[in-house]
């Protein structure tokens, strides 16, 4: 499993995993008890006397958790958002907070890889050995202190925090439009690449698009984020090249017309033809056959393919 998250992280992170999993949470600053934290968890975070008086932690917010048979330990070092279960690792730039749940754009990555886990493991170990426990005579201690409240920054609101983005892979077969289609569309499309690419820091020519109208699974499904495979054949139908998976940028909807715009960096001198393609899938062992149609394609079946293009 791997998937980004972005939003409000530790409600999503909620939806993910039982309350029955052990949870081992090393997060910086703590002011909500958002996270699902129960009897036998173990909460880090920075529970200092600066960190409490100047509001990076809340007092009341641990001691709700201590309640709650949580186990805690502060670290005035730790500046690390990541929360570890035996199969999960979620790690990205979250503290524990509202204005994260709210307003904040923050992104985090969950994964089971094992390497991953057995490292975070281990990380938590060590940092374990060099955390102070906090009883409930230092939680007492710790609600004493005036809290010293802050200047609020303001904030504008972020369109990508809201975003789910794709984890997908495509295969997509296309053909090029006609000239008298593309003469319509030029100006549209050359304004959406050249934002793209000054938002990406990409040059212009190694961005491409895709233009669906039918109502499909992909036109519908399809996300920024996903990874598409692209057959593109020829006016005649007589030749086609299959390219290397390439990221969709951004995904548009104008007048009934869906447009997926990706990156295709280097994508010509890589390009392989659909009958070398095809001979290659069949010398190896698929999840599932492709054929022309579009659809999509597992990530096992993907790092297959991979060693067609590794050159």
């Amino acid at each position: 499993m791997e998937q980004f998250l972005t939003g409000d992280i530790w409600k999503e992170v909620n939806k993910l995993f039982s309350k029955r999993q052990k949870k081992f949470a090393c997060i910086a600053y703590v002011t909500s008890d958002n996270l699902q934290l129960t009897k036998g968890d173990i909460l880090i975070c920075d529970a200092s006397i600066f960190a409490i008086k100047f509001g990076e932690t809340s007092a009341k917010t641990l001691y709700t958790y201590f309640k709650r048979g949580v186990k805690l330990l502060s670290n005035q070092q730790l500046h690390s958002k990541f929360l570890l279960t035996d199969n999960f690792l979620v790690i990205g730039s979250a503290n524990l907070s509202k204005s994260s749940a709210e307003k904040l754009t923050e992104s985090s990555v969950v994964t089971n890889n094992d390497i991953l886990i057995s490292q975070a493991k281990a990380f938590c170990y060590n940092l374990t050995e060099e955390s102070i426990s906090l009883t409930k005579k230092e939680i007492d201690l710790l609600l004493k202190i005036k809290v010293v409240k802050r200047p609020f920054k303001s904030m504008t609101k972020s369109q990508t925090r809201e975003k789910k983005f794709g984890n997908r892979y495509w295969f997509v077969s296309a053909f090029p439009l006609k000239n008298r289609t593309y003469d319509k569309i030029k100006g549209m499309v050359e304004k959406t690449t050249s934002s793209i690419s000054k938002r990406e820091n990409i040059d212009e020519d190694d961005i491409s698009f895709l233009r669906w109208r039918a109502r499909t699974e992909f036109s519908d499904t399809a996300k920024e984020g996903d990874q598409v495979i692209l057959k593109f054949n020829n006016e005649s139908k007589t030749r086609s090249n299959v390219y290397a998976p390439s990221t969709i940028l951004e995904k548009q909807v104008v007048d009934d017309f869906t447009y997926f715009y990706h990156e295709n960096k280097n994508s010509e001198e890589r390009k392989i033809p659909w009958t070398k393609f095809q001979a290659f899938i069949k010398s190896i062992d698929l999840e599932k056959g492709i054929s022309s149609r579009t659809k999509t394609i597992s990530e096992n079946d993907v790092n297959k393919l991979k060693p067609l293009w590794a050159r």
